[in-house]
């Protein structure tokens, strides 16, 4: 009797403190550099968020093998909601990538929502022959292209991948550590294509320092909106984004999840951060959490396809 008590007491003051949540700072691991893209959306979001929450959110940038360092930590911490993973679609593609990692991106993490997307475009310098897509891919037809992207496993790579599936184009992979060379190698041209983030490569659009091919996602940017999509270039079914999204421990309870989900939802409704991440070239993209659990598994499945297929060797 007095164990059944005591195990009532524990169950009751477990739950109080849920309510309460939070009571202190909140940790928001970062799996990436300071500085990056996706500091450029956590920060303004902790910010929001400490201040909806009332308790300070705290980033922690904790980078390496391609976000699989900060993601172990964050499965590892407890699932009590005072620690939370800022991460992108690495946790899609890392585990059709690496043979073996430290965490499962569906089973130790729950979403709390996709925070923004981001467009991906090809471009080519101003000296290739190829001014929309359909001439490109008949280019590499005649001979294989270069494809620059920010590395292996990147989003643009698995891309570039699918479309070879799909025997929309014929490139050979150049991977780079990170956008920067890999744009400059394409305004030199030493490479033939780049593919990477649209904020990336808008500024040398516009400049003529490249040309614009394709965006690859559903519908046309805002920011470049002459540029066709991949579907209008003949290329239709093949679409993706980069996303970025705010995660917790799988097993927090609810009330200090529902919490945290109200507030994210509330942080990414602000005017002024919308007016913010817009400006640096993001969308806001809003997911439920059901709704973004079901994209993280289709896109799982999709980069495990691609890699299987396509034969890249995994790390």
């Amino acid at each position: 009797m007095k164990k059944h008590l005591a195990l009532l007491l524990l169950a009751f003051c477990a739950s109080a403190a849920a309510q309460d949540f939070p009571t202190r700072p909140i940790r928001m691991i970062v799996p990436f550099p300071p500085g990056g893209g996706m500091d450029g959306i956590a920060r303004p979001l902790a910010e929001k968020l400490a201040t909806l929450l009332g308790q300070p959110v705290v980033l922690e940038n904790r980078p390496g093998a391609s976000g699989n360092v900060g993601a172990e930590a964050a499965a590892r911490s407890a699932a009590d909601g005072y620690t939370l993973m800022f991460a992108n679609d690495f946790l899609a593609s890392n585990p059709a990538m690496y043979k073996s990692i430290g965490y499962d991106s569906l089973r130790d993490f729950t979403p709390l929502a996709r925070a923004a997307t981001v467009k991906m475009l090809f471009a080519v310098p101003p000296s290739s022959a190829a001014k929309n897509f359909r001439e490109l891919a008949q280019l590499s037809r005649a001979k294989r292209l270069s494809l620059g992207t920010p590395g292996v496993g990147s989003a643009p790579h698995l891309l570039g991948e699918l479309l070879n599936l799909e025997g929309a184009i014929s490139l050979l992979h150049v991977p780079y550590k990170g956008s920067a060379p890999a744009v400059a190698d394409a305004i030199g041209a030493q490479i033939d294509v780049v593919l990477t983030t649209l904020p990336s490569l808008a500024p040398h659009v516009r400049t003529g320092k490249l040309r614009a091919i394709a965006v690859t996602s559903e519908k046309r940017s805002d920011a470049l909106p002459d540029v066709p999509t991949l579907a209008e270039a003949g290329v239709p079914g093949v679409t993706a984004d980069i996303w970025y999204g705010l995660f917790a421990r799988a097993g927090t309870p609810e009330p200090a999840l529902r919490r945290l989900q109200s507030a994210t939802a509330q942080a990414l409704a602000q005017p002024d951060l919308v007016e913010r991440l817009q400006k640096a070239g993001y969308e806001l993209a809003p997911l439920t959490p059901d709704q973004f659990t079901a994209l993280l598994r289709l896109d799982m499945e999709r980069w495990r396809r691609v890699v299987t297929d396509a034969k890249i060797p995994r790390e």
